[in-house]
């Protein structure tokens, strides 16, 4: 009876010190630091920091400016958006994991103006005109 209860208290320490080995870890890779802002870019990475997956440029305000693009695991540019004073104003641009279109158009103070286009898997376009507003 003896033999059985150490082997047991064995296997327990062997999964214990896996397990824990596992969480030290996960824990490392959850503290890793992911943005990096310097001179005014920022950039976010994805785990294991080999990929971008934002980036764009930062007023002293920290708000956004330019161009942000978003990127896939494997460091593909998937879209795009250009903002002023951290709103949407300017170009936009989705595209599909492929590479097709998705979606693009133009945003001013935020919010979606002109005409939209929406592209569905085989390539049919859908338009959409959100007009312009006064201040445009």
């Amino acid at each position: 009876m003896k033999i059985i209860a150490f082997i047991l208290m064995g296997l327990s320490l062997i999964l214990f010190s896996c397990s824990s080995d596992k969480t030290d870890s996960d824990s490392e890779k959850s503290n890793e630091n992911l943005i990096v802002i310097e001179k005014g870019m920022y950039t976010e990475f994805y785990p294991g920091k080999k990929n971008i997956k934002i980036q764009g440029e930062q007023s002293e305000d920290s708000l956004r400016q330019g161009r942000w693009t978003f990127y896939n695991e494997a460091g593909k540019e998937m879209s795009y958006t250009f903002f002023k004073d951290g709103k949407k104003n300017g170009f936009s641009y989705n595209s599909y994991p492929n590479g097709a279109p998705f979606y693009y158009g133009e945003y001013w103070n935020d919010q979606m103006v002109g005409v939209w286009k929406t592209y569905d898997e085989s390539g049919k376009v859908i338009e959409k005109d959100y007009g312009y507003p006064e201040d445009y």
